[in-house]
Order: structure tokens, then sequence, then C-alpha cells
């Protein structure tokens, strides 16, 4: 006789929440292999366990379009699963059908799970590498058994929270830069490069003051980032900055803005910082400022709160942003003793060419937490 989970009350409503709004935080979908008639990709942020279950979502992108019951043409679906990562079993749970105009068609839930519906996937299937990379993701963010306060509480569900940032790859030996707060109160540290390779990251240091953090990770063979060697930086130079913003929205590849120094000071005459004129957004906190030889000149920090300012000044601010300059960047290095490179100021380097070397010593910071809240269970995804 099957026996009905404990949990199967909760799971549907746990379901329901999640099929709803998980969706829309989703941030690090993942490819899969997929047959002819679509696409397939798995999201490793939306994870959630309870009781001993672990919930994955897949998202099919059809080829062509898919007959609904309805009538209505399907043109992709999230489907949602409950997978046993011991016995790496899984059964589906809930899905989501979506039109031309991504609009929902259908939401499918099932009100109750029975244990022994949940079964092996089929071998080389999307569903089978969902379960694997989702059950290793799980056990890589699951606290320490050296740490009794940290258990979870079994009763309550374990949302997994991501937000992002940028680091610079300083040295061949691992040494990442970034800012201390796109890595503050982080559970796990991950850093994903240009060609979407992961590396387990670790802090080794930070400097709150002037917000900035080291990281150590794998040692690489790639490229590296160069420092000027005069690293002050100079009144209306030209710069290109490159990072990761709005990785929920503008998608995980690197991005590149130009611009100038607007100030070699920050707010209220700090030494620390550098007023730029590039548009900074969200997650591209911790990449590189270049020269036009692609020399490291600075590290982005901020933007000013254009509103927050409007309101208290009745002026609306524009392009003001602020970086870490370089000869405060160069002191936090070297206090950490770490041997990074310094070049001489060479030839102007056409924008195409500075895009490619910033991004090839550019990498996002994924900072990972595993919230104990007892919410709606939802990853809360931000970029920072």
């Amino acid at each position: 006789m099957s026996v009905a989970l404990p949990v199967a009350a909760r799971v549907a409503a746990l379901t329901t929440g999640f099929v709803l709004v998980g969706a829309a935080h989703a941030a690090d979908w993942r490819a899969l292999p997929s047959p002819s008639a679509y696409q397939s990709s798995v999201d490793l942020d939306a994870i959630k366990v309870q009781h001993g279950l672990t919930q994955l979502t897949i998202r099919r992108a059809y080829i062509r379009p898919q007959a609904h019951a309805s009538g209505k043409e399907v043109h992709s679906s999230r489907v949602h699963y409950l997978t046993d990562c011991t016995a790496r079993t899984v059964t589906r749970v809930a899905a989501q059908y979506y039109g031309e105009d991504r609009k929902l068609i259908e939401t499918d839930v099932r009100k109750t799970v029975r244990k022994s519906e949940l079964a092996a996937p089929e071998e080389g299937s999307d569903v089978a590498e969902a379960v694997r990379l989702v059950c290793a993701r799980a056990a890589d963010l699951a606290p320490s058994d050296s740490s009794p306060s940290k258990h979870p509480d079994p009763t309550k569900a374990q949302p997994m929270r991501s937000s992002t940032g940028t680091g610079i790859v300083v040295t061949r030996e691992g040494h990442v830069l970034t800012n201390e707060h796109v890595v503050r109160q982080c559970d796990a540290i991950e850093l994903v490069d240009e060609t979407n390779a992961r590396y387990k990251a670790v802090l080794k240091a930070t400097d709150p003051q002037r917000d900035l953090a080291l990281l150590t990770a794998e040692a690489r063979t790639g490229d590296v980032a160069v420092f000027r060697k005069d690293p002050l930086p100079r009144l209306g130079e030209s710069i290109t900055i490159v990072g990761y913003p709005l990785v929920g929205v503008l998608g995980t590849r690197p991005t590149v803005g130009f611009g100038h120094v607007a100030s070699t000071v920050g707010v209220r005459g700090n030494v620390a910082q550098m007023q730029i004129s590039v548009p900074v957004q969200r997650g591209a906190s911790g990449g590189p400022v270049l020269d036009e030889s692609g020399h490291v000149i600075g590290v982005v920090v901020s933007k000013l709160d254009a509103l927050k300012l409007a309101e208290k000044l009745g002026d609306l601010a524009q392009n003001v942003n602020f970086a870490i300059r370089g000869d405060t960047v160069r002191a936090f290095l070297e206090a950490q003793r770490v041997e990074f490179r310094v070049g001489e100021e060479g030839a102007k380097l056409e924008n195409t060419e500075l895009a490619k070397r910033g991004a090839a010593v550019t990498a996002r910071v994924r900072c990972l937490k595993n919230a104990t809240s007892t919410g709606s269970g939802v990853p809360e995804v931000s970029t920072k």
C-alpha cells in the first residue's frame, strides 16, 4: 500500500506559492540536455528544501508551438519537481504553460504527493541532469555538521538566496578583488567567468571602510588584470568599466561602459574614491575601471542616489557614479601581500579591445545565502 507523504498538504501550499511567485526571481538558469522539440534549463537559485525533499524548476522553450487542452498554443513551460537527493528519485508536482507573449495560459498543481510516486528519472534526460545539478548545489550550501547552531529546522522551508556583483582576477594563483558589500554575510561564494565556468571562492580579507574584499579561488591559466604604474586618476581621462549588472534582466554575459573621470575625488572630497561619468547599475560593483591602455586604475563601487538627492536639493543628478581609486586599491592588495601585475602606460586601444581585455579578467561574484525564514520560501535574488 502506498503511503502519502506526511507533508502532502504542506507540499500543495508550498508548491502553489512557489509556482506563482518563484519564476520572477530566477537568476541562474543552467542548460540541460534537450531533445529536438525544446531547449531545457534548470534554475539553480529556485532551490528549496523541506521535509527531506528538494524542489527544482525546469524551463522548456519549445522549438515549435505546442497544442494545449485549452486550445491555445504553448511556447514555453516551467515544470516543478520534488526530488529525494539521497535516493535520486523525483516526481512532478506542478507546471505552468505560457503563450507567445509569455502570458500565463494555465497552471497545473497537484494537491498530494505520495512517496511511492517518486521514481528514478530516465537516464540522460533533462530531469536526470537537473536532479544531479540541484542536489549538488543543495549539498554545497548545506550547513556544516560541526555547527549545531546552524542546523535548519526540518519543519521550515530553507530558501536559498543569492546576490551578484563583479570581481577582478588579480593573480593566476586565484586572487580576486571585489567590493566588501558584495560578499558581506555570505554562506558561500561562487565565481563565474565569461565562459560560464564556476569556481568556489573563499573570503580572505576585507576593508569595510574602503569597501574592498579579497577572495581566493582555484588557480587559473587565463589573463589577469594589470594595474597602471601611475595609479592616480587624471581629470577627464577616458575610462572603460566592465561588469555583470542586473543579471536577472540583462543576462549573465559581461557588459561594458565608456566614459571619463569626472572628478579625482569622491563625495565630500573623499580621496579614496573618484567620480566617473559611466552609468553604473546594480551588479557592476567590484568591476574594473580601465584606462585607454586597458590597465586598472580603479574599482567600481557605487552610484549616487539621484532621487534622494533631488528630494534634498531639488535637482536631479545624472551619471554621478563612483569608483575606488587605484592608489587605494593597490595599498589594500599590498597590505595582503598580493603580488599583482603593474604595467607602464601603453598605446591607446580600440573600444572593442578594451572590452575584450576587461571581460577576460572579470568574473561574476555570487553571494549565496541559505536563509531560515518561515516565509514563502521563494529565493530572493538581488544584484549589488
